[in-house]
């Protein structure tokens, strides 16, 4: 009986829904490597703030180790000392706050911050902080939830309405409790980006969004079918706008 539940009820039924409904399906995390990738050059200076422990994700070790071997320097900051003091692809790290960087004006040609923006209760002053270190010329670039999908927008809720320790159960990414921090979401969606860009002069110049890598039902292969039906939706346009995360890309004039 076990068997046959995860076989045809449980994950490995979603499996193989997944496999035909969304085949070209890809883990965000491995789409925002690439995306660094192309902007990387021998000469660049790239700054990853909020770096945490890694640039990307498990699995993912020879394009992390692929990108940091590319531009000249590449610096690594975080207020969480001890994630930063094990981080496995920069050696070169700075405890700081990412709202006060301890960087001279124009001290990196590229700025990467990866899912860090929905734990910022100021974003304005950190992208003020990052148009500060840029170079003229230089990219930032910004991998974050999207406000307007509906598993974000049921964190959002979830972390209104319930106490802390039952929102953190909802969470199913296989995280560690001291790699979940407080969200705020006040710069996770496109328009609310482009206007907190402009203020701090930075042009935006392209958004991409991401569906996630897998559904949020997938234990149950019925209610995983209709998610992974919504999933494939939020692939094509105009229905992009609705899923998961979004990669923003600014660029300093």
């Amino acid at each position: 009986m076990p068997n046959f539940w995860n076989e045809w009820l449980g994950r490995g039924g979603t499996k193989r829904l997944k496999r035909r409904i969304v085949p070209e399906l890809r883990w965000n995390q491995q789409i925002w490597g690439e995306t660094i990738r192309t902007r990387l050059s021998a000469p660049s200076r790239w700054l990853d703030s909020g770096c945490g422990w890694r640039l990307l994700g498990k699995d993912l070790e020879t394009l992390e180790n692929e990108l940091v071997s590319l531009p000249r320097s590449v610096v690594g900051v975080d207020l969480d000392l001890p994630h930063l003091c094990k981080h496995v692809n920069i050696s070169r790290r700075v405890c700081a706050s990412l709202d006060s960087l301890p960087f001279p004006e124009a001290s990196f040609d590229l700025v990467t911050c990866n899912m860090v923006f929905e734990h910022l209760p100021e974003p304005l002053t950190v992208l003020r902080e990052m148009s500060r270190i840029l170079a003229r010329g230089g990219v930032l670039m910004v991998h974050t939830p999207n406000v307007r999908n509906y598993l974000v927008f049921g964190n959002k809720l979830a972390n209104k309405l319930l106490p802390r320790a039952l929102a953190l159960k909802l969470v199913t990414d296989s995280r560690d409790s001291d790699d979940i921090y407080p969200t705020y979401y006040r710069g996770n969606s496109a328009p609310t980006l482009r206007k907190l860009g402009e203020a701090v002069q930075l042009r935006l110049e392209s958004v991409r969004f991401l569906t996630q890598p897998q559904p949020y039902t997938r234990f149950f292969a019925p209610a995983a079918f209709f998610e992974l039906l919504l999933m494939r939706g939020t692939m094509m346009p105009p229905f992009d706008r609705f899923a998961a995360t979004l990669i923003t890309v600014f660029r300093k004039p």
